[in-house]
């Protein structure tokens, strides 16, 4: 495994996490290739670079503060795995609650831009971790 390779590919996940923190929805589709396939792990769904959109802003508008940071990675070839640790206030003013997130992003070597995105997130605990911070919150 190149050293190289999965530098440069955490740095590209660090970008992204970065422009997502920044609500950056254009910045963050920049770095996907307009024919990549997107698969949604947790609803079983396939998709195209379209079906990104909505799941961003979902998640922008309920967790204004939503920061992911690459916690730790993989590669495999052109495919990298990322567990994310993620932050974020439910509503802006609920209870602030940490989270994991995986991810696979198979990228294009050329235009380091990725061609193949799976992403996998428990839902349910997520929804169950707000709400027991606003219980003890």
């Amino acid at each position: 495994m190149s050293s190289a390779k999965l530098a440069r590919y955490v740095q590209r996940m660090n970008e992204i996490c970065a422009a997502v923190a920044a609500h950056d929805l254009d910045k963050v589709l920049e770095y996907f290739d307009d024919e990549c396939v997107v698969v949604n792990g947790v609803g079983g769904t396939v998709g195209d670079k379209s079906a990104l959109a909505p799941g961003f802003e979902e998640m922008f508008a309920t967790f204004p503060d939503w920061t992911p940071r690459v916690a730790a990675s993989f590669l495999e070839g052109d495919t990298i795995g990322v567990l994310f640790e993620v932050t974020g206030t439910a509503g802006g003013t609920g209870p602030k609650v940490t989270w994991i997130g995986t991810g696979y992003s198979t990228f294009d070597p050329e235009t380091l831009k990725i061609v193949r995105d799976v992403y996998f997130m428990d839902e349910a605990a997520l929804e169950q971790k707000i709400n027991d911070a606003a219980v003890t919150g």
